[in-house]
């Protein structure tokens, strides 16, 4: 393009943007501007037009009603000027304009928290927030604090937005600074809103740890640890222990030692306000570092007067907080059995006279956790038990069907720990009222997240199938058990594979699968993780499959898939390592048996290409799959991709371009039988795919090697696989050019004829469909066709063929080939 047809290319687009600005459409006279700017940027028309946009942007309402509101306060201006900032046209000039004016309004406002949380979604408005923390951090920190929470989310928003600092540095000193001022403001007597700290400290360990070094002194990590405290609200507990969990992955000795000195130092001096924080800090930090929480627990005297302690003090709270800790310790099974030594009674009292609904609940919680109490060493009088297994089962399980939402948190957790015994899991599973009972607590979105958690282990227990063994691998198990002189021991009957499908089965029925994809778009990866081994388990039965995918399985897996592939997603490590092979082997297991059409319909809006990338996992081996694990998860896969690929061009081409690599230069060769003849028919159903063709019979080198080794699959000793071959090579020779190929293998024809004298009617018609295809080629490559078929012998074996078949079509088309020979 010319320079003065540049020059024309702009001042059109300049007038483009000013009829755009007279239809009052601004961001799109904004885009039109900018394409000029970028040919003409010194254009008089150009800069016109800019001059009369920021005009225009300057008479939006919204601007002098921010300066009207400033002034006066008055709530129906901030309605207003709500209402406004949620316009999805509002111009990021304006915006940024907006945020400079509100910058002058001082105090609490749940209007201006809102407004002042949508503007920030602009980056023009995140740059004013960043200017006014380079030059007033403190001053512009609590004005934001004080604001509301939508607030101190946009500041957060700002300092994790690099784009919106002018530079690295004034980005990194702009999170340190507002990191030490949430210490700062955390350590402040009566603070109102301590969560909104919390949560930034949280939040900048979590994204900005490595500049954060050298900040957390021995008092921040006081503050810290003192938000743990039970008497606190959840949302500032649960924000301290994710700081906590951050500060333990970045100097672990030195905050191993912090969390030392600040639990120990509280015990020693025994006040009620002391031991209820050490204790609460000691609970939160056993699932996180479960050995250094053990080892404060188990000092030596510390578990012997714990009892006697917390009575003395007859403290609601410290023995509420006790509990915890103790509900906690359970983890370690050292720990479990100096409580059960030492607490057992107590808890037990607890359990049968407690008023406390909730500290009733936790002893017994703890009690199920703890399991039968083992038998004391020397002479004892037995007599019934206080608290017996079986009525702590059944408390646990009128609280689940109870209407009452509290107290579910600790009875669906007991329950979790109780179905690790399999006489529970089978209790719990032949409960159908329990079941959807269960199923309907987890889908109230009113109920406490743990319920989620804990009622997907009990799923997860009830489902889950005893891992396969090789027979090398049970004698292995054997000789350790030997070498440990104990006798092997024989899995109990109830967690063999027929009663755990009866099991699924039950589950399935009750609506696990509909409740897992209502709850999958909020849920963690850990959470996700739970989903896809119980999606796993029930896929295991072929007949539970076709309901699953009714149910919206087959999407659920993609969702779950794509969201562990995500670029960049900031959990990825959260995920369990089986994640990415249980998605696609649930996956493999369900495209088996299911007619694809009905999945990947044109109203389902879900494309059948989505499901070949986690197949095509499945055909490599990783670092979490034993050799013949992985050998059965190629195999589904195979017959997945198979299914798939009876479709359409679009899903065969797709698998073309993904796997055939994988596919002929590896598993086609396979030494296990199945996993070869699953590869051979996948070729097969590709071959209907120009594509396929193309990868056979483009005369290449590695196409000759392909080709010659599809005849080979002719003459294996399998018969499936060398009908498949059969088949693939059967549609093949429909192209010349792979007639001309076969002609150029050593021992090409021979092969092709071999299959006419199988004895499988299946695979003699394949045959003969093959020679029938080469002597029937026009030209230069029939004849050539024609000539190698009769010096090969195949007069004498058409007429074999026509004396052993009793199968009309192939009889009919060896006579109709035979006579093409003798006339030729």
């Amino acid at each position: 393009m010319t320079g003065t047809e540049e020059v024309k290319r702009a001042e059109s687009l300049a007038h483009l943007a000013t009829e755009s600005l007279k239809a009052g459409k601004l961001p799109e006279a904004a885009r039109t501007l900018r394409q000029a700017t970028a040919i003409a940027p010194e254009n008089t028309q150009v800069k016109a037009a800019w001059v009369a946009l920021k005009e225009e942007e300057g008479k939006s309402p919204l601007l002098e009603i921010c300066r009207t509101w400033v002034a006066s306060k008055d709530e129906q201006e901030g309605e207003r000027a709500l209402k406004l900032v949620k316009d999805p046209n509002l111009s990021s000039l304006i915006a940024e304009q907006a945020m400079t004016i509100l910058m002058d309004f001082k105090g609490e406002d749940d209007i201006l928290d809102q407004v002042t949380g949508e503007l920030l979604q602009y980056q023009s408005a995140q740059s004013v927030l960043a200017g006014c923390l380079q030059r007033h951090p403190t001053e512009t920190y609590y004005q934001f604090f004080e604001r509301g929470d939508d607030s101190m989310d946009g500041l957060l928003r700002v300092l994790f937005n690099r784009i919106a600092w002018p530079s690295d540095a004034a980005f990194i000193k702009g999170h340190r600074d507002c990191f030490m001022l949430s210490l700062a403001m955390m350590m402040e007597e009566a603070l109102d809103h301590p969560e909104r700290a919390m949560k930034a400290i949280a939040r900048l360990l979590s994204v900005h740890a490595a500049d954060l070094k050298g900040i957390v002194d021995a008092d921040g990590f006081e503050v810290i640890l003192s938000s743990l405290d039970i008497r606190l609200p959840s949302s500032l507990r649960s924000q301290a222990t994710l700081a906590i969990v951050k500060l333990l992955e970045l100097a672990p000795d030195t905050a191993q030692s912090l969390i030392s000195k600040y639990v120990t130092s509280r015990v020693q001096k025994a006040t009620a306000d002391g031991l209820i924080k050490a204790f609460s800090a000691a609970a939160s930090i056993f699932p996180i570092t479960s050995s250094v929480a053990a080892t404060l627990f188990l000092t030596e005297g510390f578990l012997s007067n714990l009892v006697p302690m917390v009575q003395s003090k007859k403290s609601a709270k410290l023995e509420q907080a006790s509990l915890e800790l103790i509900s906690a310790a359970c983890v370690d099974k050292t720990c479990r059995q100096a409580i059960n030594r030492n607490c057992r009674e107590w808890l037990e009292d607890i359990v049968a006279a407690s008023v406390d609904k909730n500290r009733t609940n936790l002893a017994a919680l703890i009690l199920l956790k703890l399991g039968e109490e083992p038998p004391s060493e020397g002479p004892q009088i037995i007599g019934p038990p206080k608290i017996d297994q079986d009525d702590l089962l059944s408390r646990f399980k009128d609280m689940v069907l109870s209407p009452d939402i509290s107290g579910k948190q600790d009875s669906v957790e007991g329950l979790a720990y109780a179905s690790l015994q399999p006489k529970v899991r089978e209790e719990l599973a032949s409960d159908k009222k329990f079941l959807l009972r269960l199923i309907e607590t987890m889908g109230n979105p009113d109920a406490p997240k743990p319920v989620m958690f804990g009622g997907l282990t009990i799923f997860v227990n009830l489902t889950t199938y005893l891992p396969i063994q090789s027979e090398e691998e049970k004698r292995m198990a054997q000789l350790k058990a030997y070498a440990n002189t104990r006798k092997p021991t024989e899995p109990d009957p109830l967690e063999n594979e027929d009663h755990v499908t009866v099991r699924c089965k039950k589950v399935l029925d009750a609506g696990i699968v509909p409740l897992l994809v209502a709850c999958s778009k909020r849920a963690s990866p850990s959470v996700l993780s739970q989903m896809l081994q119980i999606l796993l388990s029930l896929s295991k039965t072929k007949t539970h499959r076709g309901l699953m995918a009714q149910q919206g399985a087959v999407k659920l897996l993609l969702q779950i898939w794509d969201h562990i592939h995500a670029e960049e997603h900031p959990h990825a490590s959260s995920y369990t390592p089986f994640a990415n092979r249980a998605a696609a082997q649930a996956l493999a297991r369900i495209l088996i048996t299911i007619n694809p059409h009905h999945v990947f319909s044109t109203a389902s809006a879900v494309p059948s290409t989505s499901a070949i990338r986690p197949l095509v996992f499945l055909l490599s081996p990783d670092e979490e799959a034993k050799a013949s694990h992985w050998q059965l998860h190629a195999f589904e896969s195979l017959l997945a991709l198979t299914n798939l690929a009876s479709m359409d061009n679009e899903t065969r081409d797709t698998i073309i371009r993904l796997a055939w690599d994988k596919v002929m230069d590896d598993l086609v060769l396979s030494q296990n039988t199945l996993v070869r003849r699953a590869a051979v028919e996948l070729v097969c159903n590709l071959v209907n795919s120009v594509r396929a063709v193309e990868q056979l019979a483009s005369g290449t080198p590695r196409a000759k090697n392909r080709l010659h080794i599809l005849l080979l699959m002719t003459d294996v000793e399998d018969e499936q696989t060398r009908s498949a071959a059969g088949g693939a090579l059967a549609m093949l020779l429909g192209w010349d050019l792979a007639v001309q190929e076969v002609l150029k293998q050593e021992g090409g024809v021979e092969l092709l004829l071999g299959m006419c004298k199988d004895e499988n009617e299946d695979i003699k018609h394949r045959g003969v469909v093959c020679i029938q295809s080469v002597v029937g080629t026009d030209g230069d490559i029939g004849k050539q066709g024609r000539e190698a078929v009769k010096t090969k012998g195949g007069v004498e074996v058409l007429k074999g063929l026509l004396k052993s078949s009793m199968r009309p079509e192939v009889v009919q088309a060896g006579a109709e080939t035979l006579k093409v020979l003798l006339s030729s």
